[in-house]
């Protein structure tokens, strides 16, 4: 089984050889040399290989350092350099290029078999590093409300497709910026940014809600951890309760509505309780469901007493006052009034004069109100 494969791109044929072979020898498969930067990138794809060995001095218009660059944009493939000096000025360009290594000529088969597999051993493990935030991604990317995530110098480093979806106008590189931008640019609270600062370290999610350019936003700060265990970033969710808020609204004005309604039915009752007069209140057919203070002391029954009693169990049977189930059908919509004479629990007539009214809602007639006044014989 062949070893892992590496291209070589070096100028000097004789060099490129003795690398090649060298490689070969240590088991390694050599897919190609390319001796300038230019050929490089046209043979570099196919087929690609597992690392580059990239001399940093090459003849022609790209020198090694170009060229690793314009691998790094177009390819995913580490890369080693080989240099025959060390200069501080060429190795800070090089180190743009995020290399994976770096072998000083002349170099032997040890260091070039250690420093070949110390950049695959990293390279595996940023390609899982890699994989991990992808899929971290992607999992954030599934949400459906803006995330963002903010380092500890509130650099926004983070941001999904919904918080970008919103801000159509905006370009991606402009979300990459300081925290407090976000806020001057009108995307976020300066609110949102100060509870980001004071909660960033804090242990548990802070969640908190507010009016923002025209809707009702909740936001949970969730405080991320890195390898140490210590909080290092902190992520930003953010929904829209707007339509929550206002169904909260509707219901605080309708138990306010109510509140008022109980007021007021609380000071109709006390009034019918405190009425001389004495007062009864049956369904539709002349049950009794209700009686004030005046009845109970006058017709000596209690409410649980005549409660579910017709009404005409109190009426004098020589009394001409129609009060039957006929009576209540036939006319029902109608106000009556006249002489009613009663007889109590204890057998005592009672002669009142009588008003009856049905009580309407909603167009509906729902119970009828009889008010009986005593009259003086």
């Amino acid at each position: 089984m062949a070893g892992p494969a590496v291209f070589i791109v070096e100028d000097e044929s004789i060099v490129a050889n003795d690398i090649r072979d060298a490689l070969q020898h240590l088991g390694y498969e050599v897919t190609g040399i390319a001796r300038s930067g230019e050929i490089a990138l046209e043979k570099i794809a196919d087929p690609k290989p597992d690392l580059i060995l990239m001399d940093i001095h090459l003849a022609g218009k790209l020198d090694g350092i170009e060229t690793a660059g314009k691998i790094r944009e177009t390819h995913h493939i580490p890369v080693v350099y080989l240099t025959a000096n060390s200069d501080t000025p060429v190795l800070d360009r090089a180190k743009a290029t995020e290399p994976y290594g770096y072998i000083l000529k002349p170099f032997d088969e040890r260091d070039l078999k250690s420093t070949i597999e110390i950049a695959l051993h990293k390279f595996r493990i940023d390609e899982q590093v890699r994989d991990r935030e992808q899929l971290i991604r992607s999992l954030v990317n599934t949400n459906t409300e803006p995330v963002f995530i903010v380092d500890s110098d509130t650099n926004v480093i983070f941001i999904n497709d919904a918080f970008v979806s919103q801000r159509p106008a905006m370009d991606q590189a402009q979300y990459r910026q300081k925290l407090e931008r976000f806020a001057y640019a009108g995307i976020i609270s300066g609110r949102l940014v100060g509870a980001i600062l004071e909660h960033f370290y804090d242990e548990i999610p802070h969640r908190f809600s507010e009016e923002f350019n025209g809707k009702w936003i909740s936001h949970t700060i969730y405080p991320l951890k890195d390898g140490k265990n210590r909080i290092s970033r902190c992520a930003v969710h953010s929904y829209d309760i707007s339509d929550i808020k206002q169904r909260e609204l509707d219901l605080t004005s309708l138990i306010e509505q109510q509140a008022n309604k109980n007021q007021s039915l609380v000071l109709y009752a006390a009034m019918i309780e405190s009425m001389d007069d004495m007062v009864i209140v049956t369904d539709m057919e002349g049950y009794i469901f209700y009686v004030n203070r005046s009845f109970v002391k006058r017709f000596g029954y209690t409410p649980a007493e005549i409660k579910k009693q017709h009404i005409r169990m109190l009426q004098d049977p020589a009394d001409p006052f129609a009060m039957d189930a006929d009576a209540f059908y036939i006319d029902k919509k109608k106000v009556w009034t006249g002489s009613f004479t009663g007889v109590n629990k204890y057998k005592m007539r009672i002669k009142t004069l009588l008003k009856s009214s049905p009580v309407v809602y909603e167009d509906q007639s729902v119970c009828r109100v009889f008010v009986l006044r005593e009259r003086q014989v």
